[in-house]
């Protein structure tokens, strides 16, 4: 900060000198200004996390949306067309470092697009349109096309998990890999109760009949209120995972778009994009039913959180209010009707 000038100094400096700390001033006052921003960005922060719901992720995901597209590549050489996810779940995070926030995740045979790698990470979007930084040697980009792709061949995770083991039996070792539900494997022999698989890494190995299905794209179903119901309460005590996508851990809208994806039905990453799909209509609190999509904010304009609306006023979600697990809430609870924004339906009916 600048001194004031003394009295009884000569005039000839007075004059200049108290003409010189205006923009001392000023530049104080833009010294200061950064702080005090940055102090009611905290203060901000601050009030949002006594809301819960994950405000805080859903207030800023669309910048990060947007940091990550203009991260893309614009040399259309540099992309490579396909790959194919290696490990069971894999990380996609903020920047292609590890440090920074996860902001979802790929699941074991996934095809996803990669625009760019860098110093051993790949930019990559997945079947729904979002992108993140995942490490490159998750994915394998030039070794020959996984069959796992092709819905002739490919066998897709039903159960929760499913294990794969060296042999047909469940006693004789531990498993080779535990693959989440929606991980896809190649076809190498249909046995009567055991299937044999290739992962995309090369291993082979044997997994439970009970355990997968055919792949191919599921006929939307969400004309089933009850069954889109029951396929969310599948998940139920289930951890709550920021960034999560699968029976591992769920984050929200993680858990929304993976029970409408397991009914035919994609629904994009995130709680706020998810509120703005087109594809889906308003609904009034009367009219609202078993299946709907909840939303919840600190404003209209802020969606944060969402769930699956049950019978009786509940509904089910992910989330770390009194508990980080899937579970059950009602939507009369002040603490949820205070949030409340509104409920969105996918279909006709």
């Amino acid at each position: 900060m600048s001194r004031r000038p003394k009295r009884g100094r000569s005039s000839r400096t007075g004059g200049s000198k108290r003409r010189s700390t205006l923009p001392r001033r000023n530049q104080a006052v833009s010294a200061r200004q950064p702080r005090r921003e940055a102090g009611a960005e905290r203060e901000r922060r601050r009030s949002v996390v006594s809301l819960g719901a994950h405000p805080e992720r859903r207030a800023l995901s669309a910048a990060r949306r947007d940091a990550l597209r203009r991260s893309r590549t614009t040399d259309p050489a540099a992309a490579v067309a396909a790959a194919i996810v290696l490990p069971p779940v894999v990380n996609m995070f903020e920047a292609a470092d590890a440090h920074s926030p996860v902001v979802s995740q790929a699941v074991l045979g996934m095809t996803v697009q990669v625009d760019e790698t860098r110093n051993g990470w790949a930019l990559v979007e997945t079947p729904d349109r979002y992108q993140g930084w995942m490490r490159a040697v998750a994915l394998r980009q030039s070794a020959p096309p996984f069959r796992g792709t092709r819905r002739d061949s490919a066998l897709e995770v039903v159960s929760l998990f499913a294990n794969v083991y060296r042999e047909p039996d469940v006693t004789s070792a531990a498993p080779i890999v535990s693959a989440p539900l929606l991980a896809r494997f190649d076809l190498l022999e249909d046995a009567w109760e055991w299937k044999k698989v290739a992962l995309p890494d090369g291993r082979a190995g044997w997994v439970h009949g009970g355990d997968v299905a055919p792949a191919g794209a599921r006929p939307p179903s969400l004309d089933r209120p009850d069954a889109i119901a029951a396929t969310a309460m599948r998940f139920l005590g289930l951890p709550y995972l920021w960034g999560g996508t699968t029976p591992f851990g769920l984050d929200c809208s993680g858990l929304t778009q993976l029970v409408y994806r397991l009914h035919g039905f994609l629904l994009p990453r995130d709680a706020d994009l998810q509120i703005a799909d087109q594809r889906l209509r308003p609904v009034g609190p009367d009219a609202r039913r078993t299946g709907d999509l909840v939303f919840f904010g600190p404003e209209e304009k802020s969606i944060t959180h969402v769930g699956l609306a049950l019978g009786g006023g509940d509904f089910v979600s992910a989330t770390t209010y009194r508990a980080p697990v899937v579970r059950v809430d009602s939507l009369e609870d002040p603490y949820w009707a205070g949030l409340y924004r509104g409920a969105r339906r996918a279909g006709s009916a």
